[in-house]
């Protein structure tokens, strides 16, 4: 009896160590970039709220070959006396040439009711548009903005900075 428990306890130790099955990653291909022609370029809208603690996006005129747009707004916040770097993002399926995003410029939690930590010290960054048409292909435009509050009205104003090229990247 014990000869033959041994045996099998063997035989599955052996078993298990045989030949194992062996898989590759294959890795995925990045996209493929473009250049983005100037005139299908979307246009870009960063609106503040009048308290500055959030901000509504708009971007218009988006060209029909797009399929799908990630955004990510960035942005240095002061917390504890300390400058950090923030942002918020999304990704978009476009089914029309414009989309409207509300930008909270901190965090928000629901679950016994809405409380709101609003991000302080903010005075200014970047959004960063990637679009992407439906063969894969990519184009990124990149542009700063100044967030500052106006003196008399206290009402919180954008300026998108004219000197920000956007950027797109060359086929690989």
């Amino acid at each position: 009896m014990k000869k033959i428990f041994i045996v099998l306890a063997s035989s599955l130790i052996l078993f298990g160590c045989g030949s194992k099955k062996t898989t590759t990653n294959i890795p995925t291909e990045a996209p493929r970039s473009f250049e983005l022609k100037e005139t299908d370029k979307p246009e870009i809208s960063l609106t503040p709220r009048e308290d500055g603690h959030m901000i509504y996006l708009k971007i218009s005129k988006i060209p029909t070959f797009v399929t799908n747009m990630e955004y990510e707004l960035i942005y240095k916040a002061v917390e504890d006396k300390l400058e950090i770097e923030k942002g918020v993002g999304d990704t978009i399926k476009i089914d029309k040439d414009t989309i409207s995003r509300d930008l909270l410029l901190g965090t928000e939690s629901c679950t016994s009711g809405c409380k709101y930590k609003f991000d302080e010290g903010i005075t200014g960054g970047s959004i960063n548009l990637t679009l992407i048409t439906k063969d894969g292909q990519s184009a990124t435009i990149e542009k700063s903005f100044k967030l500052t509050q106006d003196k008399k009205t206290k009402k919180f104003v954008i300026t998108i900075e004219e000197n920000a090229v956007p950027s797109t990247s060359s086929d690989q």
